[in-house]
């Protein structure tokens, strides 16, 4: 009769056994759950940095003459085209300045309180304004071929976690 019988130190080992089996499923779904967490906010990050790109470079901003404008309070959204891809080099400037001067305004008016942005422009003009990502930050960088004053510039967009 003694061999059907569990013992104490049996029951204690597969005690043992089950909850390191518990804690290692934990671990193991909550690595899953972070690891799409991740993925969505890098698409998230993704989307968001092209449609700005291309909402940037496509249309003049609203009111159209945001550039002129004193008073950033009436600026409703920046925008720096003349036409599709075309950049109006008085628009170009007035951001650059804004984003050098007024960051948090710049980043007001681009939509984008959540995130952190860098944008330059190389080729034909030479400019670059908001705050360069730091090496370790997780960020999303588009680039576009845009023109300038009719010189071909490389317009490039980046933004990322605060």
């Amino acid at each position: 009769m003694r061999d059907a019988q569990a013992s104490l130190p049996d029951l204690i080992l597969a005690t043992f056994l089950f909850f390191i089996l518990l804690a290692g499923l934990y671990y193991y779904s909550q690595s899953i759950q972070q690891d799409a967490q991740d993925r969505l906010d890098r698409r998230t990050l993704d989307a968001l940095t092209s449609n700005l790109a291309e909402f940037i470079i496509k249309n003049p901003g609203t009111p159209t003459d945001w550039e002129t404008i004193e008073d950033t309070n009436q600026i409703q959204q920046i925008g720096l085209a003349q036409k599709d891809r075309v950049l109006n080099p008085q628009k170009v400037v007035a951001l650059i300045n804004m984003g050098n001067l007024e960051y948090a305004t710049a980043k007001q008016l681009l939509r984008i309180p959540y995130y952190e942005f860098h944008l330059a422009l190389e080729g034909g003009v030479d400019l670059e304004t908001g705050i360069e990502p730091p090496a370790n930050k997780n960020t999303s960088v588009v680039q576009r071929l845009v023109t300038i004053n009719g010189v071909e510039t490389t317009f490039t967009l980046t933004l990322y976690d605060p």
